[in-house]
């Protein structure tokens, strides 16, 4: 029988939300003890029935007793347990008593009233039900014979009998109390092993919600160190020694906004580990409070208003000074602000609103796009960061826990309420006894970690130069572009989706982009510009540094990945073969007829990508080249030089050399420590000398 329907039939009559495990488990023995009764009385009845004469008072025994365990079971399955077993068990002993008596006496079928106590123990606790039937069992057992004479030689009412009679019975209450005993262990070995599971399962959740944090957190903070890096390295490059400190002034300011922004994230970290080791400390004094709100209001007065939002200061109170550490408290109200800033769009609006009732309450609110409901508790949580279009490329997610920590330690409060898309406001609340009425001379510090968001605007030049449309969401880096390709004629966007609106209105020679951006990120960018079938040359720039992000970037046919921090020369020399692509690209396709050339630009995208992917899995084996390629995509060789020259504006074996190129700078920047030689045979060279000479000549640089 299959066991599904064994386990249906024995299971007749749980139900799940009243019965124990024991219990459960003497429903399905009664079942099978009624169901072995069945077969054994259906056996017997057609035993009956086919012997000469026919044993009709047999057989009408037998029926009755069948109809007796139906009624039986039928009672159980509806809730009448103890009734059904009680009956099952004077079932047992009538059927033993008038066998044994009537119908078949002399066969010794009295001893199976021995079962009948046993039984009933195994299906019920209930005392009075068994010690009933163990009576009734007892007496028909041992009286019967002393009237009815069937056995000469045996004495059923002698002490050894009824002691055997007696110890079954023991035996078995027993072997019951025992196996109750191990059924209460392994219930509460299995509660122990569920709670434990639970635990287990909520701390590895809580351990890969920290993991992502974590994650998130260092790919961000590397953004956050890396731009800085790069615009370090740009100005310093471009410094010009003859020329005077003034002609200088700018690159050097820029210079020191980059360590000043560096230094903040650094010190920002630093106190947070000072927070976990119990080393921080707060140096209260008095502060008077209008000119060190008014002081934060006129910094980012400016960031504000190059974001064209409007930033209010709304301080209707008396003249008083706080108790507290200027400089921390600060740093509290540049994170508030700064967050309010990046999450508030353009005409959007900024305020800083202070009240005084009982206890002083500053309000930093903003319409910016807010925090979801399920966000509210954990947004003060080390590492979390709201999932939205801006967090997934700024920010590091310490910066509101670093905020709680210093107003907690200040036994100040701070809390939170936002409606999505509505407004947001961080309600800092310091108490009376913190406040001293009066005017205070004091001497505010200029600490704070600003984040500049970004203008989308063009900078017009000659129609003779090569036009460049940069995609960057650091104001900074795009200024430090704009010098550094101060041949080209430049287009600005703040984000990818800039990118695409102004794509749609003009042209341009070369797209270069950083990867981590808001609403709109370098890869999403590149996929949009992929399926608009734009055979402008793309160019990534990113402060990432893994790997596995720049091989997805290659694979979907850009012309080139840098890290930040590059070298200027590095990024001339690839724009520069780039643009030469490009100019083969565009003279080829003036040699086409106008069905090849629409039949080929529906072609490049699917082309392009089947190709890379091609190329990618099999660089590794020397003997990889041209007719591999050719006979992977069932055509020719000079059919796949002409599509390929037509689509990417390289030879087939100019492309080969490329990727192999750039899965080198890979390996190398993943294992400095590997051989030329390894890195050669990692990307199917055989001679590393002449490759890496090759290598060198590039990237303009040695690798």
């Amino acid at each position: 029988m299959n066991k599904s329907k064994y386990d249906s039939l024995v299971s007749i009559g749980i139900k799940n939300t009243i019965q124990s495990n024991s219990e459960t488990k003497r429903i399905k023995l009664f079942n099978t003890f009624c169901y072995c009764w069945y077969v054994t009385a259906i056996i017997l009845l057609f035993n009956y029935l086919m012997k000469t004469p026919i044993l009709y008072l047999n057989v009408v025994a037998h029926f009755l007793q069948l109809m007796v365990i139906v009624l039986a079971q039928y009672l159980h399955t509806k809730g009448k347990y103890e009734t059904g077993r009680f009956m099952f068990a004077m079932m047992l002993i009538v059927n033993s008593f008038v066998f044994g008596n009537f119908l078949k006496k002399g066969q010794l079928l009295e001893f199976y009233l021995i079962l009948a106590p046993a039984v009933i123990l195994v299906l019920t606790d209930n005392k009075k039900i068994n010690y009933s039937i163990f009576t009734v069992a007892l007496l028909c057992f041992a009286i019967p014979n002393s009237f009815f004479k069937h056995y000469s030689t045996i004495n059923f009412y002698s002490p050894a009998l009824i002691c055997l009679f007696i110890l079954f019975y023991i035996l078995t209450n027993y072997f019951k109390e025992q196996n109750k005993k191990i059924e209460n262990l392994l219930e509460v070995e299995r509660d122990k092993v569920i709670a434990d599971k639970i635990v287990l399962e909520d701390q590895r959740n809580k351990l890969d919600k920290l993991n992502e944090f974590k994650s998130h957190f260092f790919v961000n903070f590397s953004h956050e160190i890396r731009t800085p890096l790069t615009l370090i390295q740009g100005n310093a490059s471009r410094i010009n020694l003859k020329k005077s400190i003034e002609e200088n002034q700018e690159k050097i300011n820029n210079i020191n906004n980059q360590v000043s922004q560096i230094q903040n994230i650094i010190n920002n970290i630093i106190d947070l580990s000072k927070i976990d080791s119990n080393e921080f400390t707060i140096t209260c004094a008095k502060v008077a409070l209008h000119p060190f709100l008014e002081k934060h209001h006129s910094e980012f007065k400016e960031l504000f208003q190059k974001k064209d939002i409007q930033f209010n200061l709304r301080m209707d109170i008396p003249e008083i000074a706080v108790f507290m550490d200027e400089d921390l408290m600060s740093k509290s109200i540049n994170n508030l602000l700064s967050n309010a800033l990046k999450f508030t769009p353009k005409k959007g609006i900024v305020e800083i609103i202070v009240s005084l009732e009982n206890d002083l309450i500053i309000k930093i609110k903003d319409t910016g796009i807010g925090i979801p409901e399920y966000d509210l508790d954990k947004v003060f949580e080390r590492f979390f960061q709201s999932k939205n279009d801006i967090t997934k490329s700024q920010g590091s997610g310490i910066g509101l826990s670093f905020t709680q920590s210093i107003v907690a330690a200040h036994q100040f409060d701070i809390s939170l309420s936002s409606i999505p898309n509505k407004e947001t406001i961080f309600a800092i609340t310091i108490p009376k006894k913190a406040i001293e009425y009066g005017a205070v001379a004091t001497k505010m510090s200029a600490n704070g970690v600003r984040i500049d968001l970004l203008k989308v605007h063009s900078n017009t030049s000659k129609n003779s130069k090569r036009s460049v449309l940069i995609v960057e969401d650091n104001e900074q880096m795009r200024n430090y572009l704009k010098e550094v390709l101060e041949n080209y004629q430049i287009t600005e966007a703040e984000n990818g989706q800039e990118a695409i609106e102004i794509l749609q209105q003009q042209s341009f020679d070369i797209i270069i982009t950083d990867y981590m951006m808001p609403v709109l990120d370098g890869e999403e960018l590149v996929l949009k510009i992929k399926e608009q079938e734009l055979k402008t040359p793309i160019i990534v720039l990113t402060a990432r540094s893994d790997q596995e992000g720049k091989l997805k970037m290659l694979r979907l046919g850009i012309d080139g990945y840098l890290n930040k921090p590059f070298l200027e020369e590095e990024l001339h020399l690839m724009i520069k073969k780039s643009l030469q692509s490009l100019d083969i690209i565009n003279s080829f396709e003036t040699t086409l007829a106008t069905e090849e050339k629409e039949s080929l630009t529906i072609f490049a995208n699917k082309f392009n990508i089947e190709l890379n992917e091609l190329i990618y899995k099999q660089l590794h084996s020397p003997t990889f080249g041209v007719e591999d390629i050719a006979l992977h995509l069932n055509i020719s060789k000079s059919t796949l030089n002409r599509k390929i020259k037509a689509v990417l504006g390289q030879t087939t074996q100019e492309l080969i050399m490329e990727a192999r190129f750039q899965k080198a700078k890979v390996l190398q920047m993943e294992n400095p420590y590997a051989t030329k030689k390894e890195i050669a045979e990692n990307v199917g060279i055989t001679n590393a000398s002449y490759f890496f000479a090759k290598l060198n000549e590039r990237f303009g640089t040695s690798i």
